[in-house]
């Protein structure tokens, strides 16, 4: 029997288990900005110039077919495997420090040899960067006012001073209104951030309102993936708990009205590269976390991701997709097939509908199916939806569906005025008038479902199923293993 996965180390032996899901390299990389150029390429790191001993592992998430595997499942049944942990969740639970990994190294940051970017090789992902960013940095944090409420969020973290990091909330962020309590209370708020995690975790923390509202703990979900709790232990440094199994943590507090540039440094103007394939603007006025600790396991990984690209697909895509098929199964059970976030999109701003009409009254339900998917989450941008015989994880039969079932006069909904996400450089005033502000959006469905009353007419060529191997047996002998 396999061992289960509950951290980064047993699912990185899963995969060394499946060919071409796992590079391993002794090549020496830097970790400013060539890290990420080599990723582009081949998926991996290295050697980390100037840290010695100090591992890096790029990719994990970036591929669909890889979660299904580390999350158990069938790629096209993810939606429903994740949707089905998120409505039973399984509460994380609180070990001590000697069942606790993540606590093998400890080095506190009131040591004058501290120093942050000594310590850890945060990466650049491009020349123009602000600076070094931790880019998988899961923060974890509890309501002031109520420390029963606790929230995971991977939040934008670039590493300032030995011991200064600034961190970069979006407005309506659950450790956001923690922040602000705590900073009108005049009080730091404590956080840890954990590196270096079990799959299952990284995706069950990139859920959002209203899918898991206020005080959910998101934990849970990876609990329920998992079918066993996430293991927290209390932070040696601060009164907050981290992951126990995770490889890193950072351990400190957000400091009540300190604010730095982002890119104070290097004066770049720029942040760092975004989900939607831009770079970000550098931020005049983040908050700053004061490093109190930096805990680890010997040998250490640090784990890290570089944007855009599939890995953000699949940590962002697979919430929504599975956000979207729950609430629309619960309104209209049955008619929606299934659900893509499709990666052009960053696995937020465009979503694959697949439904099935099954009698003439479903006609006019694939727009009600897209509404409540654009209420369900709100960054989604463009919706497309099509029949059951499209495949929606392939683009060309996508394309497909909108080239011969769709007209663009009667087929194409527009929905201005609505909010949007912030990271799309065309959802500002700048870019059209009609809109308000930054973050803004016209959102729009395109129709690409054949009419109930033409699905005759509208029939895929009946090809003949037959096996394949006896023809081609080098390509097909083994998928049958």
């Amino acid at each position: 029997m396999q061992n289960p996965i509950n951290d980064l180390r047993s699912a990185i032996a899963l995969l060394q288990r499946h060919p071409g899901h796992y590079i391993e390299t002794d090549h020496p990389v830097d970790p400013n900005a060539e890290l990420a150029g080599v990723y582009r390429h081949i998926g991996a790191g290295g050697s980390v110039k100037g840290y010695p001993g100090s591992r890096i592992l790029v990719g994990m998430h970036a591929s669909r077919e890889r979660a299904a595997l580390l999350l158990g499942c069938e790629p096209s049944k993810l939606a429903q495997h994740v949707g089905q942990a998120v409505k039973n969740p399984v509460a994380p639970v609180v070990v001590p420090a000697s069942q606790a990994p993540c606590q093998e190294q400890v080095f506190y940051a009131d040591d004058p040899d501290f120093d942050l970017r000594k310590l850890l090789p945060a990466p650049t992902n491009t020349p123009i960067d602000a600076g070094p960013f931790f880019c998988l940095g899961l923060v974890l944090a509890s309501d002031p006012e109520d420390t029963s409420l606790t929230d995971v969020t991977i939040h934008r973290l670039c590493v300032q001073e030995r011991d200064e990091l600034s961190m970069f909330l979006a407005a309506g962020r659950h450790i956001e209104v923690f922040r602000k309590k705590a900073e009108a209370a005049g009080k730091p708020l404590p956080v840890t951030i954990n590196m270096g995690l079990d799959p299952a975790i990284y995706i069950g923390a990139c859920f959002e309102a209203p899918t898991t509202p206020f005080g959910y703990n998101e934990l849970g979900v990876a609990g329920a993936l998992r079918q066993q709790p996430v293991e927290l232990v209390q932070g040696v440094a601060v009164k907050e708990k981290a992951i126990a199994r995770a490889e890193i943590i950072i351990e400190g507090e957000l400091l009540p009205g300190v604010r730095v540039r982002e890119d104070q440094h290097t004066n770049t103007g720029h942040a760092m590269p975004e989900f939607p394939g831009y770079c970000g603007e550098a931020n005049p006025s983040l908050p700053v976390i004061k490093v109190k600790a930096v805990t680890m396991r010997n040998h250490a990984i640090l784990q890290t991701l570089v944007g855009p690209g599939e890995e953000h697909t699949t940590l962002a895509g697979l919430p929504t997709e599975a956000s979207i098929r729950n609430a629309v199964e619960e309104a209209i059970p049955g008619f929606l097939q299934n659900v893509y976030a499709h990666t052009a999109g960053g696995g937020k701003f465009l979503g694959i509908l697949q439904v099935k009409k099954r009698q003439p009254s479903d006609e006019g339900r694939q727009g009600q199916a897209a509404l409540i998917a654009l209420a369900t989450y709100s960054e989604l941008k463009n919706i497309i939806l099509v029949d059951e015989d499209v495949d929606i994880f392939d683009s060309d039969d996508i394309l497909w569906a909108m080239t011969t079932r769709m007209q663009g006069d009667v087929s194409i909904t527009t929905l201005p005025g609505i909010r949007g996400h912030q990271l799309d450089p065309s959802q500002s005033p700048d870019y059209s008038t009609s809109i308000r502000g930054n973050g803004i959006s016209c959102k729009t469905i395109f129709d690409c479902t054949v009419p109930w009353v033409l699905k005759a007419r509208f029939e895929r060529a009946p090809f003949m199923e037959v096996d394949p191997t006896p023809w081609a047996p080098e390509l097909f002998a083994t998928n049958k293993q």
